[in-house]
């Protein structure tokens, strides 16, 4: 591994799958664009992208996501305002921010025909990825809360041991066996040596509590084994869990328990769970939806 030292200042973010479990809503637009309090799902990612030094942000997209690539569209933006005869210092403060967003970020989209898991989505970005450049990736169902964002903690770690990192996260044991759980080498603290990942294990199989939280901090290697196992499944699906677990079983591979919780946006139950958790978060809906939720006659 050579100049593993240079910043990370990418991020891939998988978002091909074609959203079923948000269906009918997901028919018309993607469900990355569903707001959560005061902004969509995607935002939250992008924002925490920027916050944590990324200057570019690659987004593997389907054909019927091509609004999310409006979204982010300078040009679209514009016409927004011209059509609404809007002045950019009249905007309300989120639409602000977003055209704020824009301007600091460089978007870069790669559409994807199929949908071949998250792995092969990821593939698909090696060409905005220089050779010996790091580079992180954030799944699109899953947001931070925190503090401190969740890729920037595991950037810090990178830099400290120059070798990839995830997030990982401390489960109940009785719902450990629906997630990728990773089997402990040596521990210190929140950082994990990575010795083997196993997908869904049975109850009397955990490994440990430590599951996969969907934030990374990967370097091109993992091009060469997403593509050595997308031709050894050649049409079946290819998760980034697959080639971890072999990167895992031949170097140094970390994960860090990040400071914060992750909140699933990907099923409507969590997404309900999700949209009053960043609810409280938000300083202009905190007080008014604590005193609603002290309403409720649960």
């Amino acid at each position: 591994m050579k100049n593993v030292s240079k910043p990370v200042t990418k991020l891939i973010v998988p978002l091909a799958g074609l959203g079923i479990r948000f269906s009918p809503s997901s028919t018309v637009y993607p469900k990355e664009l569903a707001h959560l309090a005061n902004k969509p799902v995607i935002q939250y990612l992008v924002e925490e992208a920027w916050e944590s030094g990324i200057k570019e942000v690659i987004f593997v997209i389907n054909s019927s996501k091509n609004s999310i690539e409006s979204y982010f569209s300078q040009r679209h933006q514009d016409a927004y305002l011209k059509r609404t005869l809007t002045k950019l210092k009249d905007l309300p403060e989120d639409l602000k921010r977003l055209h704020d967003l824009i301007k600091k970020i460089k978007f870069k989209y790669v559409k994807q025909q199929s949908t071949l898991g998250d792995g092969h989505s990821i593939l698909l970005a090696r060409k905005f990825i220089n050779k010996n450049e790091p580079f992180a990736v954030s799944m699109g169902d899953l947001l931070g809360l925190g503090k401190e964002p969740f890729i920037k903690q595991l950037i810090d770690i990178y830099q400290s041991k120059k070798s990839p990192v995830i997030s990982v996260e401390k489960m109940p044991l009785e719902v450990v066996s629906r997630f990728g759980v990773i089997a402990l080498g040596k521990s210190r603290g929140r950082l994990h040596e990575v010795i083997n990942i196993i997908e869904k294990p049975k109850p009397n199989l955990v490994p440990s509590r430590l599951v996969l939280t969907g934030k990374y901090i990967l370097t091109p290697e993992f091009f060469s084994l997403l593509e050595d196992l997308v031709k050894k499944h050649k049409s079946g699906e290819v998760k980034l869990a697959d080639a971890l677990k072999v990167y895992a079983g031949q170097h140094k591979l970390y994960a860090y328990e990040c400071k914060g919780h992750i909140q699933d946006t990907g099923n409507k139950l969590d997404f309900i769970k999700a949209a009053i958790n960043f609810g409280l978060e938000n300083e202009k809906y905190k007080q008014p939806l604590k005193k609603f939720i002290k309403t409720l006659k649960i």
